[in-house]
């Protein structure tokens, strides 16, 4: 738990500055303390005494959006990300968190969604509320409910093509992963074991989520934690679902019905799962071509700022990480912009309003059921 479990980590990257250029909250800011190295140099510190948790200290590291980039560019890929997460984990045993971020913690531990007026799933999707064995259970998300109900929609539109049994819970509650990276580790478990008890109790065939967070805490975190799902549940990413099913000749879209596209690879769907080709499959048949890449792209793509929360926990920074990943995209030409997790449209969207660009900002269901 916290410093002891990335000790050799945090040893490893306090002198070494080999990786300070690909940190997007270091890019954004300029401070050597967003760096992974400055990171391991202030737990360092801590740990040996030289440096106490101040409220600045302790700021910083909430700062970051645990993306993995310099994991990625590291030549021995130490998890650096880990290093601010335990962190975390030790300001929360320590009960010095930020009062933001445990009002955050608390609202995700009393009502399922880190947001203060939760919304509901169903009102944007007609399946069959909590219908037992049904072949799919659709994991909307706390963010995807919260602020874009045109994907809940966008799902419901293409699984109704399909002519799939399909259903939601009535109260999702939260997959348990913002607790984790925030530091609340026991209680993101207890969270997790409730959720996981009532996806079970419906015994669907596949849970799928259109969240890579979600789909990262189901199919690594909980095994860690040892909460596990039934042998028989298979977990995916809609853009993996509906890629199967159009390669299974099930999923009738029309082709080149969308302009060429630029598409931008989530942190969590990307790096930490290693998902890159379904998403670009789909976008290819839908406008024709392959989808713009991006100078950092695949396992190098840069983040858009939201991460681990951070849109919540400092808003300012996670707004200046998103601008940054956007310059990139504007020196593509292209008016659409194709993403495969909600907090990446909440983010670069945002930015590309505040800036009057055309280039409109989707989900990638969202281009699949406009090619139904």
């Amino acid at each position: 738990m916290g410093i002891e479990e990335i000790r050799e980590t945090m040893d490893s990257c306090k002198h070494c500055y080999m990786c300070r250029h690909a940190c997007p909250t270091f890019l954004a800011t300029k401070l050597d303390s967003h760096t992974p190295r400055g990171y391991a140099l202030l737990l360092s510190e801590i740990d040996h005494g030289s440096q106490s948790w101040t409220p600045t200290v302790i700021d910083r590291f909430y700062q970051c959006s645990l993306c993995g980039l310099c994991k990625e560019d590291c030549a021995y890929h130490w998890a650096e990300d880990e290093v601010v997460r335990n962190a975390r984990e030790e300001i929360v045993n320590h009960h010095i968190a930020p009062t933001r971020v445990a009002a955050i913690a608390q609202r995700i531990i009393t009502s399922g969604s880190p947001y203060e007026n939760q919304r509901s799933t169903i009102e944007a999707a007609s399946a069959d509320i909590e219908k037992k064995d049904a072949k799919i259970l659709y994991f909307a998300g706390c963010s995807t409910r919260q602020n874009h109900l045109e994907i809940i929609s966008a799902v419901d539109k293409v699984l109704g093509s399909l002519k799939i049994d399909w259903t939601i819970l009535k109260e999702e509650g939260c997959c348990g992963t913002p607790l984790w990276e925030l530091g609340y580790v026991e209680e993101a478990k207890r969270v997790a074991k409730e959720t996981a008890e009532r996806i079970s109790s419906l015994k669907p065939t596949i849970l799928m989520s259109g969240c890579p967070h979600c789909i990262r805490a189901f199919s690594e975190l909980y095994p860690s934690w040892g909460i596990a799902f039934p042998a028989s549940v298979k977990i995916m990413h809609t853009s993996q679902y509906f890629d199967l099913m159009l390669s299974q000749g099930k999923l009738k879209l029309r082709k080149n019905t969308l302009s060429r596209a630029i598409y931008h690879d989530p942190c969590q769907l990307g790096r930490k799962l290693g998902e890159y080709d379904a998403p670009r499959r789909l976008i290819k048949f839908v406008t024709g071509e392959n989808p713009v890449e991006l100078f950092h792209s695949r396992q190098a793509a840069e983040c858009c700022g939201a991460g681990s929360v951070m849109f919540l926990t400092d808003g300012k920074i996670s707004k200046k990480v998103a601008a940054s990943r956007m310059v990139s995209i504007s020196e593509s030409v292209s008016e659409l912009l194709v993403t495969a997790c909600q907090n990446c449209k909440r983010a670069l969207g945002e930015v590309q309003s505040s800036k009057s660009s055309n280039t409109q900002v989707l989900d990638i269901v969202e281009i699949i059921s406009r090619s139904i």
